[in-house]
């Protein structure tokens, strides 16, 4: 996770804020995504982009493809 956070921040700087979220809490249980699925949960805006693992190539492409559209 320390990886992805540091990876994310060098390619995007501060724009970008990677966190943990545990399973037990009240975030993940108010959400579908906490219940039920293959944890690492990964989402960009509120948005479910990988699931059951860490990939820092899907997240910088998802991360680039939602730069070049704004």
């Amino acid at each position: 996770m320390v990886y992805l956070k540091r990876a994310v921040r060098r390619r995007f700087g501060s724009t970008v804020t990677v966190r943990l979220v545990s399973p037990e809490s009240t975030e993940a249980r108010q959400h579908r995504w906490g219940q039920g699925t293959a944890l690492p949960v990964i989402m960009i805006d509120g948005e479910v982009v990988c699931t059951g693992r860490l990939s820092l190539k899907e997240v910088v492409q998802e991360l680039q493809k939602r730069r070049s559209r704004l």
